[in-house]
């Protein structure tokens, strides 16, 4: 469990105890730090930097949007827009709709993969018993063209 600090009524965490709390590496923590999503302070007494209740907020909100696919840029877009209320709604509408647009076509993708893949493998096994050639594997390739 990790060790909370009660400075005045806030909670202060360092690097490894946030990360235990969401359940990320403290890397994870220090790369996210880096690039501004975080915002830690640092302790003057010991130079050691110390995270507070917004910041775990912050990084499980991080997480579960990349589990939702979104890149990078679309969470700082997020978190700086709206925390200064430069993201309206609509904004972030279409932030999500453009998103699930490109995952509905990487899907398309896979999908006709999938199938090529398929029919591949379905050639491969009526073809005779051996190490396939180069050639062999070429015209299964050609196929899927």
């Amino acid at each position: 469990m990790a060790k909370r600090r009660f400075v005045g009524k806030a909670v202060t965490m360092r690097v490894k105890e946030i990360a235990r709390c969401a359940n990320v590496s403290a890397d994870t923590v220090r790369f996210y730090s880096r690039e501004g999503l975080l915002r830690p302070r640092q302790n003057p007494r010991n130079g050691y930097y110390v995270y507070g209740s917004e910041d775990l907020r912050r990084l499980r909100f991080i997480r579960e949007a990349h589990k939702l696919g979104l890149g990078l840029e679309e969470v700082k877009t997020i978190l700086t827009q709206t925390t200064d209320d430069g993201l309206s709604s609509n904004e972030l509408k279409k932030l999500f709709t453009d998103r699930l647009s490109r995952l509905e076509q990487h899907l398309s993708e896979l999908e006709r993969l999938r199938d090529d893949m398929s029919t591949s493998v379905d050639v491969w096994k009526r073809l005779p018993e051996a190490a396939p050639d180069g050639y062999s594997v070429q015209q299964l390739i050609r196929q899927w063209s």
